[in-house]
This record gives structure tokens, C-alpha cells and sequence, in this order.
């Protein structure tokens, strides 16, 4: 067991991994951990691979001194993923251990496999899929595990060794950004056909398209007379010597796996003759590369100094007589990797091509220092990431669609940063974590972004260059990770503890790591990571433990630095200390930041501060004080989370403020509750239920006239009455709790509510004074509401009172004011950023436009409000972009449509109790029908009546008037001058009474007719 313990050590150390554990008969390894590596799996199974021949070779041996003895074969089992690393022990005795589910799901993969097999997982399948072959396994039920896993069985490596490789097998992504690049590549090869040997250098960090480059370069030479070889540096291969060299040599010499030692000898003699190059002083030295047993080496007796030397004489000899043949381009990839010995040959290569038709290609990351000195003849190209319009290309390919959302492009912008690699494996892992979703030919944004896993692809790739730091430097980037993308010197330095001339020699490791960057001058520096992902990499690789005691040293020092101005880190503070077990922290802060987005507006950051501070009361036990404080937050909640529209979560944030309300008894506080629950259905459209819950917020304020309760209560109250076509009801209401504001002087108070109640219950009364015909009164009643919230600059409340005043003026006809008080609404919502009945003004402004006849007008921007309220925004009112789309699209003459959309108008109404535009849509089907069918008049005058009757019980008596015109015009139309004098001299008395002039010349119009 000794013996095979050392072959399976050595095999594992080949290949970077580190052996974790010895047990009787058999080992347990990490590749990857404690130390990342970047192409961790595909060490692990070359290593397997490694080891199956080595143990059948020992076999072999042990079998020959020892006749009969049973076969000796390893199974091996592979799992990639998380796993925790660290020392186990006491003082008397320590070791390294690794933990977690993944090692524990490979020791079952092993003991599933064959004797002289190795099995892996699905999750070491997908990341080595096109560098082996495979064979899939199917299910397998696994001991300790509830769900069957899929298992593969490794047969042998595959041709491809890079990453690049695979993916061009896979089929490559257009050609993006690079051509200057590719243009110079081209110019330097035509200085070396011409016998000016060149040397260029590729360099940029991983994944931004050197080998992508080099691809191209030999796609557009391959007509050309000329010997392309190329010779790749392995992560794993660094202990290898000469190992880009032996690539060179085995596609010069059409070497091939597999070939024999004697089929290897005799190409290269073929190829020597070819090449004309001296075979005594020559062959032996290349066999001796190729690992030919009987190179004859041996038999030349001279140092190892001068072996080295002759095996450099011997490349160069067949380089430059290559070249005399036909022009000789020799590329060498990832030179970051490159052992010592190839290195040297490289150099010596780039000393004698000056004379010769010799293109050298170098490729290799920043952090590789070559030391060849300056050279005429080498010059150097350095590749810049991808901009957002080249990244974009990439992304709309991958995607197969150039439509997408607009956070589809900027979380993948900004995760990647023009990174063609990190954009490949991105987009590829957000298809399959179905962050994103194609519909139709369009993409979406489906799952939360803090979701989002970073692929290990990439993750490894980071993680390698983390780990490669020294100790201290990695501390401080871990640190600075848990900051944020940015961190300034000050607080780095508080945070870490450390001196400030260890930290500042740390840092300086980092930025010419470029890891991270400077920004600003010492002593006020910043340091910003140079991607996203490595901060997000660099977080992800602490224990959960460390990252909470780290954000909550990061919570004290902020709060110590910057205590004269801590207002402006209440969303930092609140960040860091929600990471942490401090939640009475995290809780103050959140608050304190709701409160302060609020103030600017920022609904959406307000709506998700106050939520998370529930959330976090929600931790800590259920005492009174707490209870009071998510009472408190609940009731800070509401301005964002009505200027959004209700987004999701709102009414089970309120139902657990009735909850809370009952239990300590706050009947103030639950009138209000009630009171935003109303709301919160009024505007989901459910009218009946907000007037319920209303009504009972309303009733105790009012018996004890308690103005504070009152007035913001009495508001969603009108709303919902409004919404439910009661004006008479909202006649009855407003205007004595606006007398009881004037009366304490109280008119500019918000009472803690997001919108003045004062200016909305004046406009209130205002559209219901209109909607039962009284416009004189209506107008004053508006005019005397707006001025108090200008005064106070109220946004959202003077969207909402000019959306009521444009409104009031569609109920009379009158065009040119309503799309006055629409655009100001507009405009308001939009400054303030509030949603909430914005759609109502989009079609509101399309309905004046309809008014005045410019039906395109019209159409467009009833489209846009539809559009608004069907993507989630208000249902308030629904009824009514449907209605005036009808009557849009009738007059643009396309009948079909009209009644599509006031069919959808009179189901909606009906199914949302919207009385009000039950009865509208009724008698407008009428008149569609009595224009289009004149078989259908009976139905159509049955449909104008039952319209008119539900209106004329509502007292709505300007579409009452127009009920009575249109069933006054269907009289005419069918002949009947009587009936239809009657109702059109009834319509026409009803418009001149109420100053509907739009709708009066309408009707003299018809009557002028008969």
C-alpha cells in the first residue's frame, strides 16, 4: 500500500492538488482548495486518468515478480463544488480537513464506480463537457440522498485542451471589436514574409479574447504559403519541461497520439531530410523532447548545461530552415504559464530571427514579465475590454434576439464590464438559472438579481488570482470586498487594524495585481475594484461568520469616522449592520433611510428600506415595543408603496398591521390601517371592498370628530366612492371635512399621509360635482384645493388633483382644458415619480386629443395609458381607457375594434362594480351597433336604455345627456322622427343647462338633419 500511496500522491501533486486524507486503502484529494484554481475539474481528471495508468503499470511490474496475484485497480469518484477548508484539532494534534455536501456526494460517486473507472457528477460533467468523452450513466440512486443524481463515467480526454478550444467547437460568437488588432497581426506577418523576422505579444487579463485573436489571425492567413504551428502552456503543465516546445515539435512532424517510438523517430528523420538540417547534430536532441526511449542521447557524453545548450542549437537549426522553405509563424499561448526551460527557448528563438522569415506570436496576462529585453523587431499589443455596444453584439447573439430589457442589458453590462469571457459564461449560466426568460423574441429580466450565482467557470478563474496573493495583501482585498466596490483608505485602515505602511504595501501588491485601482490622492485615497466580479468573488470566499463580524467592524467605524455627518451613510450603515446579528441597528438605520428616500422621491429604494425593516423586526421576539415600532414602519411604508401602485407584498404588509393594530389595541392607528387597506383595493379594483374597509376606518374618526383621523381617512374614502361611480356619496363627504380643515387652519397638513388631503378632497368633490352635471361648481372647488399644495410644492398630490380637473373636464367635452390639466399632471407624476393613477392621465390626455378630433393623438396616448395599467400599474378607472379607445377607434373608422374594446370596457366594469362605466359602455354599444347593423336596432336601443337607466339612478347626468343622443340618433336612423325629436330635444336641453356645448353642437347637428 506504501507503493500505490506514493503513485497516487504523485499523480495528485502533477496535477496541483492537495491530498487531504489517507484511509486504508484508498485517498481523498482537493484540487482547487485550499488554493483556488481556475480549471480545477479538468486537473482532477487528468490526474484520475494519470493514476489509472500509473497503477496498471505497477500491476504489470508487481504481476511479473509475482505470478497470480489479483488485479489492482483504483475506482474514483469526482464532484465539483463548495466546499469549507480549514484546520481541524488542538494544540496535540491539527490537520487540514474540507467539509460540506460535495465532498461528501464524490466519496459516493466513488464507491459507485467500477473497478479501474472513474465516475463524475452532472456539476463536473457540464464544467469539463468537450475536454473528455464522456459516457452517460443515467439516474443513480445515491446512499443518503433523497433525489436521484445523474452520473458519467470518464473514458478518455478529447483533442481540445483550452477553454477556447471547446467553445470553437461549440460554434464562436461574431468577431467583435478587435480589427485594428487583427490588422496589425496582419502587418507584422508581411514584414516577416519579406525576411525581417517579428516577434508580437498579445497581452490582457483572462477571458478578453487573446486566444479569440490568434483564431482570427489564422483564419485569415490560411491561404497564405506559409508553416502555422502552435504551442500551448498548460496550468497544469508548469513542471513540465519544454511542454509548448513538444507542441511545436509534434505538429511539425505530424506526430500524433499513440505513435510508437519508432514511428516518432522516423517522421522527424523525414523531416530533418526535408528540412535539410544536419541529423547527427540534430535528432538526438528532439527525440530527447519527444520522449523518445532510445533518443542516443545517452550516448553523447557532455554536461547538463551543454545538453541544454545543444537542444537550444537544435530548435533553432529546424526553426530557420523552416523558414527558408516557406514563411514560419510560431504562436505560443498563455506564457504566464510557461516553465523555465521553454522560456529560455523562446529567447534564444527571439535572438536569431532578425534575419529570417520568422513570425513569433506571444500571448500571455499581465502578470507574466517576459525577459527578453527590447527588441526593435518585438512589439507589443495590449487587448481593452469590449464597450457596451461591442458587449451588447455578444449578448444579442448569445441571446439569439437584440430585443431585451433594459435590466437585462445593464445587469449583464454591469457584472461583465466588456469581458468576452465573463459575457459568454454569463449569459450561458443566466439562461440556465432562468434569470433570464425569452418571450416571443423578446428577453426579460425573471429572478431578483441577488439570485444570481457567478458561474464557477468565471469564479475559478477570479479565485486563482485572489489566491495567489500573499497573505496579508488577500486579507486586505477580502476586507475591501465586504466594503463594497469602492472603499476609501480611511476606513480600510480602521477596518483591518493594521499599520498604515503594512496596509499601503499591501495595496500597492493589489493595484499592480490590478486587481484594484487608485483613485484620488494619498492620504484621501480610493480603491475600487477593477471588476465587479472580483469584489463579488472575493466576498463569496469568506465563511459566513467572518463576512458578519467584518460588516459589523465596517457598521462601528463608519459610525465613528463620520459621525458629524451620518445622514449621509444611513443606507451604508443599514447595508452593513442588515449583514450582521446587530438588528436593532439594522432596523434604525433602515428606517432612517426610508425616511430620507422618501424625501427625494426615490419610491422604489423607500418601499424596500421600510420592507427590509420589517423584515427585521420581524427576528426579534414579539414584544409590545416591537410591535409598535413595525406599526410605525408600516405606517411609513405607505407613501412609497401607493406612489408605486401597490406593488407586490402591499396588502400582506397592511394585514399584518391589522393584526399588530388588534393586539395592542391601537384603535388610532388601525382606522388608519383600515383606512389603507380601502385604498390598497381600490386601486386593485375592487371598489366595493375599499368602500368597506373605508367606511369602518371612517366611522369612529368622524362620531368623535377627530380631524387628524379625518382628513387622510375621508380622502381614500371619496377615492373609493369615486371609483364605484357614488359621487353622491363623495358629494356628502368632502366638503365637510374640507370645512373642518379651514375651520382649524389645517388645510396645508399631510397628517403623516403621503398626499394632502386638503387639495385631493377639493378636487374630489370637484369631478363629482361634474359627474352629475354641475360644472359650475365643480371649477371653484378645484381652483380653491391647487394652490395649497403649490405652495407646498406637493408633487404627487398636484399629479392627482389635475389627473380629477382634466377629468371633470372630459365629462363635459371640453378638449382643450382637459389636455391642459393632463400635461401638468403628467408632469407632475413624473417628477415625483409616482405611478399611481398615471395611466388614468395618459388616456385622459389621449381623450381630450379625441375631443378635439385628432384621433391619432388620441389613439397613442390611450395606448400608452392602457399599456401603464396593464404593466402592473393602478386598475382605478380601467373601465375608462377602454371605453375612450372604443369611441377612438369607431371615429378612426375601424367599427371591429371599437367594439372589441368597449366589449372588454362593459365586462371590466361589470366584474370591477364600476356602475358608472357600466351604464357609459352600454349606451355606447348601443350606438355601435344601431351604426353598424341596422338589423341589430332593437338590441341596440335596448342596450341605450339599459345604460341610460343605470346612469339616471347614479344621477351621472352628463353621460345620462349623451345616452339620450344616441338613442335620439338611432330613432333618426331608423326612421322613427318622432322618438327621435323627443329624446334629441331632451339631450340637447340636458347639454345647454350644464354648458356641454361639444355636445349640444352634436346635437343640433342631428336635429338639423331631421
Amino acid at each position: 500500500m506504501d507503493q500505490v500511496y506514493e503513485i497516487l500522491i504523485h499523480k495528485i501533486h502533477d496535477y496541483g492538488g492537495t491530498v487531504n486524507e489517507l484511509t486504508g486503502d484508498g485517498i481523498m484529494a482537493l484540487f482547487g482548495a485550499p488554493i483556488a484554481l481556475e480549471d480545477a475539474p479538468q486537473r482532477a481528471i487528468r490526474s484520475a486518468l494519470a493514476t489509472h495508468r500509473e497503477i496498471s503499470k505497477f500491476y504489470e511490474r508487481v504481476n511479473q515478480e509475482q505470478k497470480g496475484i489479483p488485479p489492482l485497480k483504483m475506482r474514483i469518484g469526482i464532484n465539483t463544488g463548495p466546499v469549507v477548508v480549514g484546520t481541524l484539532g488542538n494544540n496535540l494534534r491539527v490537520e487540514f480537513k474540507a467539509v460540506g455536501d460535495t465532498v461528501n456526494l464524490a466519496s459516493r460517486m466513488e464507491g459507485l464506480a467500477e473497478p479501474g473507472s472513474t465516475y463524475v457528477t452532472e456539476d463536473t460533467f457540464k464544467l469539463t463537457e468537450g475536454f473528455f468523452r464522456f459516457e452517460a450513466l443515467g439516474e443513480k440512486k445515491v446512499k443518503g440522498k433523497k433525489k436521484r443524481h445523474k452520473v458519467y463515467q470518464v473514458i478518455a480526454p478529447s483533442t481540445r485542451r483550452t477553454r477556447f478550444d471547446v467553445s470553437a467547437e461549440r460554434g464562436l460568437t461574431p468577431f467583435v471589436g478587435r480589427k485594428r488588432e487583427l490588422d496589425l497581426l496582419l502587418d507584422v506577418f508581411e514584414r516577416a514574409k519579406a525576411g525581417t523576422g517579428q516577434a508580437i505579444s498579445i497581452m490582457s487579463e483572462a477571458g478578453v479574447g487573446k486566444s479569440r485573436l490568434l483564431y482570427e489571425f489564422r483564419k485569415a492567413v490560411a491561404h497564405e504559403d506559409a508553416t502555422f504551428l502552435e504551442g500551448k502552456c498548460l496550468s497544469y503543465s508548469r513542471g513540465v519541461a519544454y511542454h509548448p516546445i513538444t507542441d511545436i515539435l509534434n505538429a511539425n512532424f505530424d506526430i500524433q497520439d499513440g505513435d510508437a517510438d519508432v514511428e516518432i523517430s522516423e517522421k522527424v528523420k523525414r523531416g530533418l531530410k526535408i528540412l535539410g538540417a544536419d541529423e547527427a547534430s540534430t535528432l538526438p536532441y528532439l527525440l530527447e523532447l519527444l520522449a523518445v526511449k532510445d533518443s542516443g542521447i545517452d550516448k553523447i557524453s557532455m554536461s547538463p548545461e551543454a545538453r541544454k545548450d545543444r537542444i537550444l542549437e537544435a530548435l533553432k537549426r529546424i526553426v530557420l530552415k523552416g523558414s527558408e522553405i516557406r514563411p514560419l509563424i510560431m504562436a505560443f499561448e498563455d506564457l504566464h504559464w510557461i516553465d523555465k526551460s521553454s522560456e529560455d527557448s523562446l529567447r534564444d528563438l527571439l535572438e536569431n530571427i532578425s534575419g529570417a522569415r520568422v513570425l513569433l506570436i506571444f500571448t500571455y496576462r499581465p502578470e507574466f514579465v517576459h525577459t527578453w529585453g527590447g527588441k526593435s523587431y518585438h512589439s507589443q499589443v495590449t487587448l481593452n475590454r469590449l464597450s457596451n455596444r461591442e458587449s451588447l453584439a455578444m449578448v444579442a447573439n448569445l441571446l439569439g434576439t437584440e430585443d431585451m430589457d433594459k435590466g437585462v442589458e445593464e445587469l449583464i453590462l454591469e457584472k461583465t464590464e466588456g469581458v468576452p469571457f465573463f459575457i459568454e459564461e454569463l449569459v450561458k449560466s443566466f439562461t440556465e438559472q432562468k434569470v433570464i426568460e425569452r418571450r416571443g423574441n423578446r428577453c426579460h429580466l425573471v429572478k431578483d438579481i441577488k439570485e444570481v450565482i457567478v458561474p464557477s467557470t468565471v469564479q475559478d478563474v477570479i479565485m486563482a488570482r485572489v489566491d495567489a496573493l500573499a497573505e496579508g495583501a488577500k486579507g486586505v482585498l477580502q476586507t475591501g470586498a465586504v466594503v463594497g466596490r469602492e472603499f476609501g483608505q480611511e476606513l480600510i485602515q480602521v477596518v483591518t487594524g493594521i499599520s498604515e505602511r503594512e496596509l499601503l504595501s499591501h495595496l500597492s501588491v493589489l493595484k499592480d495585481s490590478e486587481l484594484l485601482y487608485e483613485r484620488g490622492i494619498y492620504p484621501q485615497s480610493t480603491y475600487i475594484f477593477k471588476h465587479a466580479l472580483t469584489q463579488e468573488v472575493a466576498y463569496n470566499s469568506l465563511l459566513f461568520k467572518r463576512k458578519k463580524e467584518i460588516h459589523e467592524t465596517i457598521g462601528r467605524a463608519i459610525e465613528s469616522l463620520y459621525a458629524q455627518r451620518l445622514d449621509e451613510y444611513y443606507e451604508i450603515l443599514a447595508y452593513h449592520y442588515l449583514k450582521t446579528d446587530s438588528f436593532e441597528k439594522a432596523y434604525e438605520y433602515l428606517k432612517l433611510s426610508g425616511n430620507k428616500t422618501t424625501k427625494n422621491y426615490s419610491n422604489w429604494e423607500a418601499f424596500r428600506f421600510y420592507k427590509e425593516a420589517i423584515e427585521v423586526l420581524n427576528r426579534l421576539p414579539e414584544t409590545d415595543d416591537h410591535k409598535t415600532k413595525q406599526i410605525e414602519i408600516i405606517l411609513l411604508v405607505v407613501s412609497p408603496m401607493m406612489f408605486l401602485g401597490f406593488p407586490e407584498d402591499s396588502l400582506r404588509i397592511l394585514l399584518e398591521g391589522e393584526r399588530l393594530c388588534k393586539e395592542l389595541d391601537d384603535k388610532k392607528s388601525l382606522a388608519i390601517v383600515y383606512s389603507l387597506i380601502g385604498i390598497y383595493y381600490m386601486h386593485k379594483g375592487k371598489p366595493l371592498e375599499a368602500i368597506r374597509y373605508s367606511e369602518i376606518g371612517f366611522e369612529e374618526p368622524r362620531k368623535i370628530q377627530d380631524i387628524e383621523l379625518m382628513a387622510p381617512i375621508a380622502r381614500g374614502l371619496c377615492v373609493s366612492y369615486i371609483a364605484a361611480g357614488e359621487f353622491r356619496k363623495a358629494i356628502d363627504v368632502a366638503p365637510n371635512v374640507t370645512d373642518v380643515l379651514e375651520k382649524t387652519q389645517r388645510e396645508s397638513d399631510l397628517f403623516g399621509a403621503p398626499f394632502n388631503s386638503y387639495t385631493l378632497l377639493c378636487a374630489y368633490y370637484g369631478l363629482s360635482l361634474a359627474m352629475i352635471g354641475d360644472f359650475k361648481k365643480a371649477t371653484p372647488s378645484f381652483e380653491r384645493g391647487l394652490p395649497v399644495s403649490l405652495a407646498i410644492n406637493h408633487l404627487a398630490t398636484l399629479g392627482a388633483a389635475e389627473a380629477m380637473y382634466g377629468l371633470s373636464f372630459i365629462a363635459k367635452g371640453d378638449g382643450i382644458n382637459a389636455i391642459e390639466h393632463f400635461q401638468k399632471s403628467i408632469r407632475y407624476f413624473e417628477e415625483s415619480r409616482t405611478v399611481l393613477i398615471f395611466a388614468v392621465a395618459w388616456s385622459g390626455l389621449g381623450s381630450g386629443y379625441y375631443f378635439l378630433g385628432d384621433l391619432e393623438a388620441a389613439r397613442k396616448h390611450m395606448e400608452k395609458g392602457l399599456n401603464l395599467t396593464m404593466g402592473g400599474g393602478s386598475e382605478w378607472w380601467q373601465s375608462f381607457h377602454y371605453l375612450y379607445l372604443s369611441k377612438t377607434h369607431f371615429d378612426l373608422g375601424d367599427p371591429r375594434s371599437s367594439r372589441s374594446f368597449i366589449e372588454e370596457a362593459l365586462k371590466l366594469s361589470q366584474k370591477k362594480s364600476e356602475k358608472h362605466f357600466e351604464g357609459a359602455s352600454w349606451t355606447w354599444l348601443g350606438r355601435i351597433l344601431g351604426k353598424t347593423d341596422a338589423s341589430q336596432s332593437d338590441t341596440a336601443e335596448e342596450h341605450i336604455l339599459k345604460g341610460i337607466k343605470i346612469l339616471d339612478e347614479l344621477r351621472i347626468k352628463p353621460w345620462c345627456s349623451e345616452g339620450y343622443l344616441y338613442l335620439g340618433e338611432l330613432y333618426a336612423d331608423t326612421g322613427q322622427r318622432g322618438k327621435a325629436l323627443e329624446n334629441l330635444k331632451k339631450a340637447g336641453g340636458m347639454f345647454k343647462n350644464m354648458g356641454m356645448d361639444y355636445w349640444l353642437a352634436k346635437t343640433q347637428e342631428i336635429l338639423g338633419r331631421l
